[in-house]
């Protein structure tokens, strides 16, 4: 059995979790992660996570805590041998779109977010406007690489799953239009699609009282 914390309202981050958790077909139990009533971070939560961030979870069959939700996914895929080529030139393939996103797709989402939602007024539109153009950078490195490709890296990989979340709220989050993009919006199109994405955010909930989330 898996252990996924997560919160109420389930991230981008934590959405590709659910979504590994279907497509490899692995038991799991969801607990909510919530803020102590004294504000601080509970000890038991710490010991799986230091950054007290969610996604993190626990596998109840080797006693393994992971967090971060690229090396969650790594994880997973080594457990289960699926959406992780066995050959090494097909490994760094998908390994490379998936510190992609660790590193450039997450952290640009994650700061035009906490921007436009909790700094009000006082952030420049330039600085917005950064971000924006980043993402639409990425947009087209994407698009670029799923040219005659019906997935990132050839066959259905964890690369796809870390990408697919952002790819559904960029809209929202950074006025970006996917079907200006054509490869990468019949990509997200047709990973919507899949029943592990449709049903992801299904499963028992299990509240661990007292255990805090970071919402950054």
């Amino acid at each position: 059995m898996i252990n996924l914390y997560t919160m109420k309202s389930a991230s981008p981050n934590v959405r590709k979790i659910t979504i590994m958790l279907r497509e490899v077909g692995l038991p799991y139990r969801i607990r909510h992660v919530e803020k102590g009533g004294d504000g601080k971070h509970a000890d038991d939560f710490l010991a799986i996570n230091p950054n007290a961030t969610v996604p993190a979870i626990v596998d109840e069959d080797t006693g393994s805590a992971v967090f971060e939700s690229a090396a969650i996914l790594y994880y997973l895929a080594e457990k289960t041998k699926q959406l992780l080529p066995h050959d090494l030139s097909g490994r760094g393939e998908v390994a490379k779109w998936l510190l992609f996103e660790a590193a450039n797709i997450g952290p640009s989402m994650g700061e035009l977010y906490y921007y436009m939602l909790y700094a009000g007024d006082d952030v420049p539109e330039i600085h917005l406007q950064r971000y924006k153009d980043k993402l639409a950078r990425y947009c087209s490195i994407l698009d670029s690489q799923l040219t005659g490709r019906e997935h990132l890296c050839g066959r259905y990989s964890i690369a796809d799953i870390a990408i697919y979340p952002w790819t559904i709220i960029l809209e929202d989050i950074a006025g970006i239009n996917l079907s200006e993009y054509h490869h990468l919006h019949s990509w997200a199109n047709a990973i919507g699609r899949r029943s592990a994405a449709k049903s992801a955010d299904e499963g028992t909930t299990e509240v661990v009282d007292g255990i805090p989330y970071a919402t950054t």
